[in-house]
């Protein structure tokens, strides 16, 4: 498991600038549960970004097998 891989991918790169982008629309919100929600999708995001690039050497093992 290669640290690398992650920082290199672009969605795990994208999504992570997205926080910049979440930091300014819930700096102006009331502090209510709109701001958990709005954090809580960011955060899904990025777990899956993280997800689909632990996945993808599976992938191409299972691409591999079924040819």
């Amino acid at each position: 498991m290669s640290i690398g891989r992650y920082v290199t991918n672009p969605g795990v790169i994208g999504s992570a600038i997205s926080v910049l982008g979440v930091i300014k629309r819930t700096k102006n919100m009331p502090a209510d549960w709109r701001r958990l929600i709005v954090w809580g999708i960011w955060l899904g995001g990025f777990a899956l970004s993280v997800a689909g690039v632990a996945k993808e050497e599976e992938d191409r093992v299972f691409e591999e097998l079924n040819q």
